[in-house]
């Protein structure tokens, strides 16, 4: 069993012979116990599958995921628009993505706000409007299904419809 470290520190990444390895970088960047400073450093990667296991990672905090959001890969973009870590800033932002697959991917992101939502419904694109739509109409009923439960607790088994 050695005396190896579990993780290096961001600092220490480019002086660990292992890490030079693109497979070990990959590792690293998909591990959800990574650290954050070390994450933000591999955000910054050459290769594409490394800054995209950045983006997918759900430690990956807002600050670099908002780097990430301007990527040149679609991938890495698609990748921050499905990371439930991604704030509303980054989330309007990438709905006016060039990319027909990022804007579909916020279209589907079920913490999408409701307005960006609303927005990509009328996308010129029939498949991300489609998703918007399917998105908003999950939510609709999430909601409602919350609603009743609050109704249920707040006034008890008897409840009665309004007409």
């Amino acid at each position: 069993m050695g005396n190896k470290k579990s993780f290096c520190k961001a600092g220490e990444i480019n002086q660990t012979n292992d890490v030079n390895d693109q497979n070990t970088r990959r590792i690293i960047a998909s591990n959800p116990n990574t650290p954050k400073e070390v994450l933000m450093f591999l955000a910054q990667d050459l290769s594409t599958t490394i800054r995209q296991r950045v983006a997918e990672n759900l430690r990956t905090p807002p600050e670099t995921l908002s780097k990430l959001a301007d990527d040149n890969d679609t991938e890495v973009r698609l990748a921050v628009a499905e990371n439930p870590n991604s704030n509303a800033a980054i989330l309007t932002k990438l709905s006016n993505d060039e990319s027909i697959d990022v804007r579909f991917g916020v279209a589907e992101n079920p913490h999408m706000p409701e307005d960006i939502l609303i927005k990509l419904a009328d996308d010129d694109n029939p498949y991300v409007r489609c998703r918007a739509l399917q998105t908003l109409q999950r939510m609709s009923l999430h909601s409602q299904a919350r609603l009743n439960l609050l109704l249920q607790s707040c006034c008890g088994k008897h409840t009665t419809k309004e007409n």
